[in-house]
């Protein structure tokens, strides 16, 4: 089963006079320093909040120099965790982009993680709950709108570089940001960790009370799975890494992921596990994003 593009774009496409309406908090920034936290002094940092697709709003945390501007932007993505966005400060990212780079780092909590939990499950990646097919097909796609809105405001923003916004996905950020990434040709260049097409990411139907969704349980990968979007990256630099023991995407999801992507490209392994990333790949991603970041005098 194959769905034409000109559906799938449509899918996914909302009002472009849809109101930002966002509000804005100044917060602290602390790293940890030798086993503590301490204060960043030279950089700013606020949650804000805008108006997203289904009249709900998107939360997201910006980090970026205290001094200067207007700044590229890296959007980050987060993997499935209740945490949502407060993941990266286990991360060398965020805190370490903006003070080693000079960006703005963009923080965004996905729907159904973070400050934006709700009641179910969904987008967790579990097989055996196929009672949840439709709602984590509409969160899969609330996400990528959701990220194309968080584009909406930050080119709304002085001090952003409208032609200079960039992504990094993680995981579940991987499987949202490849689509939203090739359907949105305002982001420039991409980062894309530990993802995967296979069906680690479908429900098991066979042999259950929801053995009638079969069709349905495919049409969900057909619209929304990464390796459907993943060449329209061509034109446009990506870097994408993987490890080579991932017990979470399973044998060959990684591999099928990273031919799927168009030139140019930049593949990267490592060995370990989904949840082993070493530190050297992200500073390598954030040197990479920054430096396809630059804008021509």
């Amino acid at each position: 089963m194959t769905v034409d593009i000109n559906v799938i774009r449509h899918l996914y496409r909302y009002d472009r006079t849809l109101p930002l309406l966002p509000t804005s908090e100044s917060e602290a920034v602390m790293a940890m320093r030798g086993g503590a936290f301490e204060p960043v002094d030279s950089l700013a940092r606020e949650r804000v909040t805008f108006q997203t697709t289904h009249d709900d709003r998107v939360t997201a945390t910006l980090t970026y120099p205290a001094e200067g501007g207007p700044f590229p932007a890296i959007i980050l993505q987060h993997g499935s965790t209740g945490l949502g966005r407060h993941t990266w400060a286990s991360r060398p990212a965020d805190v370490e982009w903006a003070l080693e780079h000079g960006v703005m780092a963009v923080a965004v909590d996905a729907p159904g993680f973070g400050s934006r939990e709700q009641a179910d499950n969904r987008g967790r990646l579990m097989r055996d709950r196929p009672d949840l097919l439709f709602r984590t097909r509409d969160q899969r796609i609330q996400n990528v709108q959701d990220l194309m809105r968080t584009v909406d405001y930050l080119c709304s923003r002085d001090d952003v570089l409208a032609e200079a916004i960039g992504f990094c996905g993680v995981s579940m950020g991987t499987r949202v940001g490849a689509p939203f990434f090739g359907l949105d040709e305002r982001v420039r260049t991409g980062a894309f960790f530990i993802g995967g097409s296979g069906p680690y990411s479908g429900f098991e139907v066979e042999g259950t009370e929801f053995a009638d969704l079969a069709a349905d349980e495919r049409l969900l990968f057909d619209l929304t799975d990464p390796i459907v979007f993943a060449p329209m990256s061509a034109g446009r630099e990506v870097i994408v890494i993987n490890g080579t023991r991932d017990t979470v995407v399973g044998e060959g999801a990684g591999e099928r992921l990273q031919e799927a992507f168009g030139e140019p490209k930049t593949l990267r392994w490592y060995e370990g596990d989904h949840g082993d990333v070493p530190p050297e790949s992200y500073a390598e991603a954030g040197a990479f994003l920054v430096r396809h970041l630059q804008v021509p005098a």
